[in-house]
């Protein structure tokens, strides 16, 4: 029997039929023709097609002469074939890219008037989500800086017997500036360094990322003992020129927040916009924030987003003293109720 499907050739019979054996394996496949039907029959269809195949070639007609002479001269009087060049860089993909792309010309005042329209439209809806979505980080890490001011306070306390950060005043001082004789001139802010010289906060704590101050570098705060910059704080700190609160009064009691309006550096402004019959600064939120607002801290160590200068307790405006009008620098709180934020 042999092992050789029905729709198949044995391999040695095509190479028998193109001549590819040796004369030894011709042989040998003849006695195997010669004893194998199946194999027998396969060599008959073979040499069927192999005579098919050589008649058709034999029929092929020659080509006419001189058919190669007369393409080379069509070839020749079509000129030189277009030369295309092409960055080298340009991939496949950037070419489809170039060549399907589309220049839009615009040819009446109707339709620049209309593209224009559609620019400032954009600008006029994207600029201010942009910017209010900046406002509003910003706002979040004004609040993370003073929650970890008061966690610094809360230490403070625990080391000193529940008291606020104090620094102390001299016999004679003033946190307004002033030249009048025998004045030491000691601002508010130095109070709230003491976090600073404890090495429990950073120096860049102390600054709003709203405002345009900038933190004093931290290898030299061992060397002061204050901040020697306004710049280099941007929140009020309570006023201790008075009575000065501990961490045993209200607990709702405003003692840090965003830089206080109504005082330049210490110097107040209602004399200045009394006059020029401007509204009160006293009246009007922080700077730091566009006017919006301003964060505060609490005794507790609550941070608190306010849209009014008049949330401490009881109403009371965080921005002045109570029945106080004229500021010299040496006035403080009468209470401990009292918020004065004061930088």
């Amino acid at each position: 029997m042999s092992s050789f499907a029905e729709d198949k050739f044995d391999p040695m019979l095509l190479d028998l039929h193109l001549g590819h054996l040796s004369e030894t394996e011709r042989e040998a496949l003849q006695r195997r023709i010669e004893s194998d039907p199946a194999l027998r029959s396969q060599n008959e269809a073979l040499a069927v097609m192999f005579q098919a195949l050589g008649g058709a070639r034999a029929a092929r007609p020659e080509p006419p002469a001189g058919l190669t002479e007369r393409i080379t001269a069509r070839v020749a009087a079509a000129g030189s074939p277009p030369r295309v060049v092409r960055p080298p860089r340009w991939t496949a993909a950037e070419l489809a890219e170039a060549e399907g792309a589309r220049v839009i010309r615009l040819h009446s005042f109707r339709e620049i008037a209309a593209v224009a329209a559609v620019v400032v439209l954009a600008i006029g809806l994207g600029v201010p989500s942009l910017l209010h979505m900046r406002e509003r980080g910003q706002r979040t890490a004004c609040s993370a800086n003073l929650a970890n001011i008061g966690r610094g306070m809360q230490a403070y306390a625990l080391a000193n017997r529940d008291s606020l950060p104090f620094a102390g005043w001299n016999s004679n001082y003033s946190w307004r500036p002033t030249s009048e004789p025998g004045l030491d001139v000691q601002p508010n802010r130095r109070h709230v360094y003491a976090l600073l010289r404890s090495r429990q906060l950073p120096a860049r704590i102390f600054v709003c990322p709203s405002a345009r101050d900038l933190p004093m570098p931290d290898d030299q705060v061992p060397y002061h003992d204050n901040f020697p910059e306004s710049r280099n704080v941007s929140y009020a700190y309570q006023n201790m020129a008075g009575v000065r609160p501990s961490m045993q009064d209200n607990p709702d009691l405003p003692v840090l927040g965003d830089d206080n309006p109504f005082f330049e550096n210490g110097w107040p402004l209602f004399a200045v916009v009394r006059g020029l019959g401007l509204s009160d600064p006293a009246q009007t939120n922080s700077r730091a924030h566009g006017g919006a607002g301003q964060n505060i801290l609490t005794i507790r160590g609550n941070v608190k987003w306010m849209t009014t200068p008049n949330c401490g307790v009881g109403g009371d405006n965080i921005w002045t003293l109570e029945g106080v009008e004229e500021y010299t620098g040496r006035e403080g709180p009468v209470s401990s109720s009292d918020s004065h934020l004061l930088k």
